[in-house]
């Protein structure tokens, strides 16, 4: 019962080109009414340059990279007959489940980026102007850099649907849960988010 379960909500997301459109929603995530508001967004979007280098190494990063699972979008022979030989119809058809995700996981990563690399790019401008009470300087460029990609991925943690346990439920993580609420991840971590604030 539980492998149809999980079985059947991969048949509702495979190619499910609505959840993958309605994920690149998500980029306005990443503004909010300080270092990266709306107009210093603009600024920083209107650095094509920068923002499509930004948006490359957002999009490459680890962390993107493990949200996608090493996903490609094409299913070859030999991956079907590896996952024939390791799990026989079940195993083609998680294979061929797991493809199907491939819009929705490409979507997600492309709204974390695109709203990410503005909010990235001013946050690193944030700390490279942090002085001390001499005048120096606290950051260097390196560590603005590397504190602000810390700060955008804890934002797209909170923000995106996670599957962090301390980014969901009790119930979320439940046996029944994982079933029951598969399609309430998100609703369920924006109550918390505004339970919260």
């Amino acid at each position: 019962v539980l492998n149809y379960i999980n079985q059947s909500q991969g048949a509702i997301m495979f190619l499910n080109m609505r959840s993958a459109l309605l994920q690149t929603i998500s980029a306005t995530n990443y503004m909010n009414w300080s270092f990266n508001n709306p107009v210093k967004a603009g600024k920083a979007f209107a650095n094509q340059p920068q923002y499509w280098k930004d948006f490359t190494k957002l999009f490459n990063s680890e962390f993107l990279k493990d949200r996608r699972a090493g996903l490609r979008i094409n299913v070859i022979e030999r991956d079907i007959a590896t996952a024939a030989g390791k799990g026989g119809v079940r195993g083609v058809t998680a294979r061929l489940l797991q493809a199907g995700f491939t819009p929705t996981q490409i979507a997600d990563s492309f709204a974390i980026s695109a709203g990410g690399s503005t909010f990235y790019r001013n946050r690193i401008k944030t700390y490279e102007k942090q002085t001390d009470v001499d005048g120096n300087k606290i950051y260097t460029k390196e560590q603005a850099e590397k504190k602000a990609f810390q700060d955008f991925r804890e934002t797209a943690e909170e923000s995106q649907q996670s599957s962090r346990p301390d980014k969901i439920s009790a119930e979320q993580a439940s046996g029944l849960g994982r079933h029951v609420l598969a399609f309430a991840n998100t609703p369920a971590q924006y109550a918390r988010i505004i339970k919260k604030a």
